[in-house]
């Protein structure tokens, strides 16, 4: 079982399962969502997941009409899941919410266009201009 939640403790969530995947987004929304250059993210099943608390969430709309919401606390502002419509099987879940951070193991990094210079991964990971081409795990 995977847990976590917010800064202040009012929402927190459990999940079990492995994990559909596991990146490092440098979208710009993950960049002005964060206030950082990139976000480490897991994707966890959407059909396992569980949430204890309220959020309130914002939705953002992307080229074509699809859109993705981000759920914080409403309390402390902590920046906690999301969902999207490419892959609505799954809960992206923002790893420093984890009570165990260790369990994200990197696969690969997306959105490299948008990437900063001086935001450097210091692991060698295969990197995708933007969103990985899908595999029979990810639909």
């Amino acid at each position: 079982m995977i847990a976590g939640g917010c800064l202040c403790g009012a929402v927190r969530y459990e999940v079990a399962g492995d994990s559909l995947y596991a990146v490092l987004c440098h979208c710009r929304d993950c960049q002005r969502a964060s206030g950082t250059g990139h976000v480490p993210v897991m994707g966890m099943p959407k059909s396992s997941f569980t949430v204890r608390g309220a959020t309130v969430s914002y939705a953002v709309s992307h080229d074509g009409g699809r859109s993705s919401i981000r759920h914080f606390c409403p309390k402390c502002g902590s920046l906690l899941f999301g969902t999207t419509e490419i892959a609505p099987e799954a809960v992206s879940i923002y790893v420093g919410t984890l009570d165990d951070p260790s369990v994200f193991r990197p696969q690969a990094v997306m959105f490299k266009r948008d990437r900063h210079d001086w935001d450097v991964t210091a692991m060698a990971l295969p990197e995708f201009e933007t969103v990985p081409p899908a595999t029979p795990d990810r639909g």
